[in-house]
C-alpha cells in the first residue's frame, strides 16, 4: 500500500513539475509539426537570354521533384538581370526569365496556381556591380519551394 501511494505521489510530482495538472494531462494535444523547411535553387542565364541551359533544366527538374513531394507546396520564382543595358528592359528580361522557369516547372508537373512569378530586374544583385556591368551571377532566376 505504501509503495502504491509513493508511486502515485511521485507521478503527481512529476506531472506538476511539467506544468500540467493531473485531470488535464491526457487531454492536451502535442504542438503542431513545424512547417517543412524552405528549399531554394538558382538557375543562371546567358547575356540577354531566357533559354534554359542543360544545367538549368536539371535544376528546375530537381526543384519540381521536391515540390511534388510536398503536399500543398508553394513555388516562388523570381527573375533577375545584371546591370548591363536599360533598367526597364532588364526588368522585362527578368520577368521573361522567370516565366521560362515557370513553364519548365509546369512541364515537370507543377500546377500553375502553385507558382508565383516576379521580375526583380536589376534589384537584388547577387554580386554588387556598378551600372552597365555584365555579371553572370546576377543573370538568374531563384526558385523557392515551401
Amino acid at each position: 500500500m505504501l509503495k502504491s501511494f509513493s508511486a502515485l505521489f511521485g507521478m503527481i510530482l512529476l506531472v506538476s513539475a511539467c506544468g500540467e495538472s493531473v485531470p488535464t494531462m491526457s487531454l492536451q494535444q502535442p504542438p503542431p509539426a513545424p512547417p517543412p523547411p524552405t528549399k531554394a535553387w538558382m538557375v543562371f542565364f546567358d547575356t540577354n537570354s531566357t533559354a534554359l541551359s542543360q544545367q538549368g533544366a536539371t535544376t528546375v527538374t530537381e526543384a519540381a521533384n521536391v515540390a511534388k513531394s510536398m503536399p500543398n507546396a508553394r513555388v516562388a520564382v523570381t527573375g533577375y538581370a545584371d546591370t548591363d543595358g536599360d533598367p526597364a528592359y532588364n526588368q522585362q528580361l527578368s520577368l521573361r526569365r522567370a516565366d521560362a522557369v515557370k513553364n519548365a516547372l509546369m512541364s515537370s508537373g507543377i500546377a500553375p496556381q502553385a507558382i508565383t512569378v516576379t521580375g526583380a530586374g536589376e534589384g537584388g544583385l547577387l554580386i554588387a556591380t556598378p551600372d552597365q556591368t555584365k555579371n553572370e551571377k546576377n543573370r538568374r532566376v531563384q526558385i523557392v519551394v515551401q
